[in-house]
């Protein structure tokens, strides 16, 4: 799951490519993005906000949602991921959609259950 939600989070970070045709960090890479106070941790509130920077990455079109064109080049091994994610049918993933579906990455990425993230634990999810 956990590499569902780095996958999706990434997926709008790797799909932000097929958006914006960038290609995803390494891992040691998107921790440091996450981790905007510099403490070496990723907490709650730096996890939501770096899944929603990666949900404006992969908004193409502004349109403040996800269509499955978007981030298609990122889901070819797995089409169905979109509809994981996409709980209302719509076809488009919103940011409320997309942070519920990350919520349980974010506690199994959290083994210590601290309330944050470090980089051994970001390590071990991947």
């Amino acid at each position: 799951m956990i590499k569902s939600t780095l996958s999706i989070a990434l997926l709008l970070a790797l799909a932000n490519p097929a958006a914006a045709q960038v290609v995803p960090d390494p891992a040691p890479e998107r921790f440091e993005a996450a981790d905007t106070n510099d403490d070496g941790k990723v907490d709650r509130a730096e996890y939501d906000g770096f899944v929603a920077e990666l949900a404006l990455l992969y908004d193409a079109n502004r349109d403040g949602r996800i269509n499955r064109e978007e981030v298609n080049e990122n889901l070819a091994h797995n089409p169905a991921r979109f509809d994981e994610v996409d709980k209302n049918r719509d076809q488009y993933i919103n940011l409320k959609e997309l942070v519920a579906y990350t919520d349980s990455d974010f506690a199994v990425l959290d083994a210590n259950g601290d309330g944050s993230i470090d980089r051994e634990e970001a390590k071990r999810g991947k």
